[in-house]
């Protein structure tokens, strides 16, 4: 991502005045979904999936 800098702020290139952008300190969601959900979800492969589903339900 391009950032460019207008007086001391950095602002993400394509982003217009008013926009709005969310930074989401996710480690400790992905650590309590993992943790807090029983195996029930897995990929065809035997993969887990239940900390994705957890942390896009928390988020």
């Amino acid at each position: 991502m391009a950032w460019t800098a207008k007086a001391g702020r950095a602002i993400p290139a394509g982003m217009k005045k008013g926009d709005h952008l969310f930074l989401v300190d996710g480690s400790g969601y992905i650590f309590r979904a993992y943790h807090a959900l029983p195996p029930l979800n897995r990929k065809s492969d035997g993969l887990p999936t239940s900390a994705v589903l957890g942390f896009c339900n928390m988020v």
